[in-house]
């Protein structure tokens, strides 16, 4: 496969200097807008906030995969010290979205231009994978209806996973993300009156107790998950009993099922513990990602094959405790989501994601657009012209 490594590079140094924060990816989605119609690609912008839906149709079959690269960059200050740092104080590409974007635009113009295929490719530029749920939000804005696909896929570059290694595998592979918040409501005093008062503090830690119970005596100890108490909020002074007392934390796991139960007790055991001692709370629990199921790897598999090679392709990996917005992308279509390894030396230190010296390895790039091209060719047949 040939493509100009060094002008894709080159583009991803260009984007990596103007990294934009969730919905605030306007002069990454002009660069991408300029590129794809140097291609003559059609598409449509402001999908989703800031997103972009390309398409590129031949042959005449209804058939539609989609292929989805993320764009938004993470409010961190760079400290890479390469010579195309960050010109956006405060906010850097630490997660390797402007690489994802550089491959799915070289494999736009490879497909375009080289390859024979019969159907349509539609090629997603997302906004608000950080945090902020951008395919949520395109699905809203009517992704699925506007551009009708059988199937779609993902991938994520993976620092601590050497060059030239593909981790794929059905089924949960990242994890849900939820938060929850309980606010006690007591009844303040004076310490030295703790008897005419309801101490928020004291049913707080007893609901504390209590949720960090709920792995030990509710759930299968083989579903994963965590239950993490991360916050707790309440008091002025050392001798005044407050009125409330606020406790935050996050569950992930890889089944609804799960969410579900967790959901279930953390309501229960808060208004429980809170009636017993005579106060009332209030309880939020919110969903932010689903867990990211992969419904149809065989064709990610053949297609990571051709890249790397059957010895290049890890199955028996321990799914990932963190969570990705792609998952909603998935509830609605099947598809499958992948690691492409990036570490160029095994003996080197691993810079891991969101660090401020993290950068994209530009070697990655012809993987990607190799992945991305044998996956359309394995899904709507191939004819790479000589």
């Amino acid at each position: 496969m040939n493509i100009d490594l060094d002008y894709f590079s080159a583009l991803r140094h260009e984007l990596h200097q103007i990294p934009e924060l969730c919905y605030e990816e306007q002069l990454t989605s002009d660069r991408v807008a300029r590129e794809l119609e140097s291609y003559g690609i059609p598409f449509e912008r402001g999908i989703g906030g800031t997103g972009i839906v390309a398409w590129i149709d031949k042959g005449s079959s209804q058939r539609a995969i989609g292929l989805r690269a993320d764009m938004d960059a993470l409010p961190i200050e760079e400290e890479t010290g390469v010579s195309y740092v960050s010109k956006h104080p405060g906010r850097m590409h630490a997660c390797g979205h402007d690489g994802h974007t550089v491959m799915l635009l070289a494999a736009a113009k490879y497909l375009k231009e080289e390859v024979d295929f019969d159907g349509r490719v539609v090629l997603i530029f997302q906004p608000a994978e950080e945090g902020g749920a951008g395919a949520k939000r395109m699905i809203e804005d009517g992704l699925f209806e506007r551009f009708p696909m059988e199937r779609i896929y993902g991938l994520h570059n993976r620092p601590s996973l050497p060059l030239g290694k593909v981790l794929i595998k059905e089924g949960p592979v990242m994890t849900s993300v939820d938060t929850w918040e309980v606010k006690v409501v007591g009844r303040s005093g004076h310490s030295s009156q703790p008897h005419n008062a309801i101490n928020p503090i004291v049913i707080a830690s007893h609901i504390v107790l209590g949720i960090k119970e709920i792995s030990a005596t509710a759930i299968d100890p083989a579903q994963a998950h965590v239950i993490t108490v991360a916050k707790i909020e309440s008091g002025v002074a050392f001798n005044v009993i407050p009125d409330e007392c606020r406790i935050e934390g996050s569950v992930r796991a890889f089944s609804p099922a799960v969410q579900d139960l967790i959901e279930k007790r953390i309501e229960e055991i808060a208004r429980g513990v809170a009636a017993a001692f005579g106060a009332s709370v209030e309880v939020a629990y919110r969903r932010k990602y689903p867990p990211t199921i992969n419904t149809h790897t065989a064709t990610a598999i053949r297609a990571a094959e051709k890249c790397v090679g059957k010895e290049g392709i890890v199955h028996d990996f321990p799914s990932s405790m963190g969570s990705e917005d792609f998952s909603f992308f998935l509830q609605h279509v099947p598809g499958c989501y992948v690691w492409l390894g990036s570490k160029k030396n095994p003996e080197e230190e691993t810079i891991p994601l969101h660090s401020s010296r993290y950068d994209f390895n530009d070697e990655l790039i012809e993987t990607g657009v190799c992945y991305w091209v044998n996956l359309i060719e394995e899904e709507l047949g191939k004819s790479v012209r000589e």
